[in-house]
């Protein structure tokens, strides 16, 4: 499950156990009340066009300042999952539209989300091969919202100073992976818009390849090296 995807189970969970305050919670109900409320939104806008999506007033994000019966029904919920639809059906333009604007929505929200939520867009534009465009969302992120590092760093802090745990630990256990991990994906989009031929289909895929060390990925060294570079140290934002 992605990461936005535990997130939103997550904040499903939190308000759906405080709507169950008796023994006779109604699933069914519940379900109905999300699924009315979806329906209201999205008979309210135009899902299918550019145009549609876009007239989206950033309003809608304190339509429940209160955080409502479910977070399942946020516009920015629906708009992320409906991104996720036209992702699966190859519809780039509109899926990048849905999460341009549930960008503009998330600061908005009664709830928090993180920084990774944010790069979600960019990870769109990605897939579409529209690379410039990512790195400059990708930076305008990090001015407007901060580093996902600098997220972590916080964290970090808060960690040491509830006495969860100590920064030598959150620094094992948390940053150094994401440090490392935020440099192979780095090496994946390079290959994505440099040698798309015989990028791997997924960042997983890559990164299984390359802690293998697999005939494929020795492959795809060989021929970053015929370009001149060295595949350690690919970068891709700058």
């Amino acid at each position: 499950m992605s990461l936005f995807g535990k997130i939103s189970e997550s904040l499903n969970a939190i308000v759906k156990n405080s709507y169950q305050s008796d023994d006779n919670f109604n699933q069914e109900e519940y379900d109905k009340y999300n699924n009315e409320r979806i329906k209201e939104f999205k008979d309210r806008y135009d899902l299918t066009s550019v145009a549609g999506i876009r007239s989206i007033p950033v309003e809608e994000a304190k339509r429940y300042s209160d955080g409502g019966r479910s977070v399942v029904y946020m516009p920015e919920q629906i708009l992320s999952r409906q991104a996720t639809e036209y992702k699966n059906n190859q519809q780039y333009d509109l899926a990048i539209e849905c999460l341009r604007k549930v960008n503009e929505l998330y600061p908005l929200s009664f709830y928090q989300y993180t920084r990774d939520n944010y790069e979600r867009l960019v990870d769109f534009l990605i897939l579409a091969g529209r690379f410039d465009e990512a790195r400059i969302e990708h930076n305008n992120i990090d001015k407007l919202h901060g580093t996902r590092l600098d997220e972590l760093h916080n964290l970090q802090d808060f960690c040491a100073k509830m006495g969860d745990e100590t920064k030598e630990d959150y620094q094992k256990r948390i940053i150094d992976p994401y440090i490392e991990e935020s440099k192979v994906r780095e090496q994946y989009y390079w290959l994505l818009e440099n040698l798309p031929n015989i990028a791997p289909k997924s960042f997983g895929g890559y990164r299984r390849m390359k802690n293998m060390k697999s005939d494929t990925y020795k492959k795809i060294v060989d021929e970053v090296k015929k370009k001149g570079y060295e595949i350690d140290l690919l970068t891709f934002w700058t």
